[in-house]
C-alpha cells in the first residue's frame, strides 16, 4: 500500500473514531436531558396527581361504612380526566388491586357498589403490564421510576406508595415518551449522514493535501529509480525548507559523493590499466635489449670490444630493471603501510644525501651546492633520504655537464622548506601537472639514457604525502625548475 493511502486511512480512521465519540456524548447528553425533563414533568404530574386524591378522599376517611375502593376509583377517574394529558395513563392499586384506570386496554371490570365487593377487581400481582421492578422495591412515601417499551413506543413510569386505612396505596402513572427516543433516533442518523458527508470530503482533501505532501517522496523515489539504473549525477528538486526538504538536500549530496566516489574508482581503474601498461612498456624494452645481446653473445662470435659492449648493455638494462622493481615495491608498500616518525637533524640528513649524490654528479661534472640550515623535524630518514635523492637525480637529468643544482634548506614562518634547484631545460605546464603520475618521464630518451624508468617521483609524491608534507613545483621550459618539500614544524612524532 502507498505511503499517501495509509496517510488519508490513519487519518480517516482518527477522525472518524474522534467524530463517533464527540457524537456520541454530544447525542445522549441531548437524549438524556431532554428525556430528565420528560422525568421532571411526569413526578411532577404524579406528585399533582397524588395530591388530589388525597386531598378528595380527606372528607371519605371521617364517615363510616364507605367504600374506599369506589372512591379512589371515582376519585382517580375525575382527576385523570382534569390533570392527564393525551398520551398519559394513570393506575391506582388498593389493598394489591387495581381500583381505578383510564386505559381503556385494561379497564377493569364491575367496580363493586358496596364495600364489600371487591371480586371483580384486579389482582396486583396479576398485572403484567405494570413493570414488578418498580413496586418491588419502592419504599414508603418515596417514589420510583422505570422506562419501558411497549409496541414499538417508549413509556416511562412513576410510582407513589402511600398508606390508606393500614393498607397500600400505589398511584402509578405512565407517560409517553416515544417522542424523546425518536428524537434519538433522528440525532443518530442525522449525525451519521452528517458524519459521512464529512469523512468524505476529508478523504478528498487528504487525498489533495498527501499527494502534495508525498510529492518530494515520490521525486525521491524516481530519482533511486534513476541511480539504481546507473544514473549518478541526477539530483532531487528540493521543493520545500521542511524535513522533506533536508532529506531530499541530504540525498543530492549523497549522489554527488556516489558520483565522485564512482568516478574516483573509475579513474583508479583507469590509471591501474595504465600503469599495467606503462610497466609491461616500460620492462619490455630493457628485457628485449639483454635478450637480443644475450643471444648474440650465445651464437656469434665477437671480438673483445663487441662483446664488452654487449656485457655493457645487458648490465645497464639489468640495473634499470632492478632499480624499477625496488622503486615499484617501495612504492606499492608505502601505500598500504603507515610511517613511524623519529626525530631527523636537518643538516645531518642534508650531508648524508650530498655524499651519496657526490660522485654520480661529478661523472656529468656537476656542481651541488648545499646550504641547509640546522632545524629538527620528524620523518622516516630513510624514505625522506629517498626523496630528496630522486629530486637531485631529475634536476642531474635535466641539467647540462659543468652546471650547477643548489640544495637548500631554511625555515620560514611555522615551516622548513627543501629546495632543489636546477637551470636545466625546465618543463611546462602539462608536464609540470603529470610529473608524480607513475612511469610518467618528461623527455622520454633523456631519461632512459640516464637510466630512468619514471617511478622515482611517483615514489616520492607517495612519500611527501605519507608523511603529512606538501611538493611545490615551479618550472619553466629552458630555465629550471624549483622543486620545494614544504615541512610543518609543528607536526607531532608518530610512534
Amino acid at each position: 500500500m502507498r505511503f499517501r493511502y495509509k496517510v488519508i486511512m490513519i487519518n480517516i480512521a482518527f477522525l472518524s473514531f474522534a467524530l463517533g465519540i464527540l457524537g456520541f456524548i454530544m447525542i445522549y447528553k441531548n437524549f438524556n436531558q431532554a428525556l430528565r425533563i420528560q422525568m421532571d414533568y411526569a413526578i411532577a404530574e404524579n406528585n399533582l396527581i397524588q395530591s388530589s386524591i388525597e386531598y378528595q378522599l380527606l372528607d371519605s376517611l371521617n364517615q363510616n361504612n364507605i367504600n374506599l375502593s369506589k372512591q379512589l376509583a371515582e376519585a382517580g377517574k375525575d382527576t385523570a380526566s382534569q390533570l392527564l394529558t393525551g398520551g398519559s395513563y394513570l393506575y391506582i392499586f388498593y389493598k394489591d388491586a387495581l381500583c381505578c384506570t383510564n386505559d381503556s386496554a385494561i379497564q377493569p371490570q364491575g367496580i363493586s357498589e358496596n364495600s364489600q365487593a371487591t371480586a371483580a377487581e384486579v389482582e396486583l400481582s396479576e398485572q403484567t403490564f405494570i413493570p414488578k421492578s418498580l413496586l418491588s422495591s419502592l419504599e414508603l412515601g418515596n417514589k420510583d421510576y422505570i422506562t419501558m417499551q411497549e409496541n414499538n413506543s417508549y413509556y416511562l413510569y412513576i410510582a407513589a406508595r402511600s398508606i390508606l386505612e393500614e393498607n397500600d396505596l400505589y398511584i402509578i402513572t405512565k407517560r409517553n415518551v416515544s417522542d424523546t427516543y425518536a428524537l434519538l433516533d433522528s440525532q443518530i442518523r442525522s449525525f451519521l449522514l452528517l458524519m459521512i458527508i464529512v469523512l468524505v470530503v476529508c478523504s478528498v482533501f487528504l487525498h489533495f493535501i498527501s499527494t502534495r505532501l508525498t510529492q518530494p517522496l515520490e521525486q525521491l523515489n524516481a530519482v533511486t529509480d534513476n541511480i539504481a539504473q546507473g544514473d549518478y549525477h541526477i539530483q532531487a528538486e528540493i521543493a520545500s525548507d521542511d524535513e522533506i526538504g533536508m532529506l531530499a538536500e541530504k540525498f543530492n549530496a549523497m549522489t554527488l559523493a556516489i558520483s565522485r566516489h564512482i568516478e574516483e574508482l573509475n579513474l583508479m581503474v583507469k590509471q591501474r590499466e595504465q600503469f599495467v601498461a606503462d610497466f609491461t612498456h616500460e620492462i619490455k624494452t630493457p628485457m628485449t635489449t639483454i635478450i637480443g645481446y644475450a643471444d648474440t653473445l650465445r651464437s656469434k662470435p665477437l671480438s673483445a670490444d663487441r662483446q664488452k659492449l654487449a656485457y655493457d648493455y645487458i648490465y645497464s638494462e639489468g640495473k634499470r630493471l632492478e632499480t624499477m622493481s625496488m622503486k615499484l615495491f617501495d612504492l606499492i608498500y608505502l601505500r598500504d603501510n603507515e610511517l613511524v616518525k623519529s626525530e631527523i637533524q636537518t643538516a645531518d640528513m642534508a650531508k648524508e644525501i650530498t655524499g651519496s649524490m657526490q660522485p654520480i654528479l661529478d661523472r656529468k661534472e656537476i656542481q651541488l651546492i648545499t646550504n641547509v640550515a640546522p632545524a629538527v623535524i620528524y620523518g622516516d630518514l630513510e624514505l625522506l633520504k629517498t626523496v630528496f635523492i630522486n629530486l637531485i637525480d631529475n634536476a642531474k637529468k635535466a641539467s647540462e655537464p659543468k652546471s650547477k643544482i643548489y640544495f637548500r634548506g631554511y625555515r620560514k614562518e611555522d615551516f622548513y622548506l627543501f629546495e632543489v634547484e636546477d637551470h636545466g631545460c625546465g618543463m611546462d605546464a602539462e608536464t609540470t601537472r603529470h610529473i608524480c603520475d607513475e612511469f610518467y618521464m618528461a623527455d622520454k630518451s633523456r631519461s632512459r639514457a640516464e637510466g630512468g624508468a619514471g617511478l622515482g617521483m611517483s615514489l616520492s609524491s607517495v612519500i611527501i604525502q605519507k608523511h603529512g608534507f606538501s611538493l611545490e613545483i615551479k618550472s619553466e621550459p629552458g630555465k629550471g625548475s624549483i622543486f620545494t618539500v614544504v615541512i610543518p614544524l609543528k607536526a607531532a612524532p608518530l610512534s
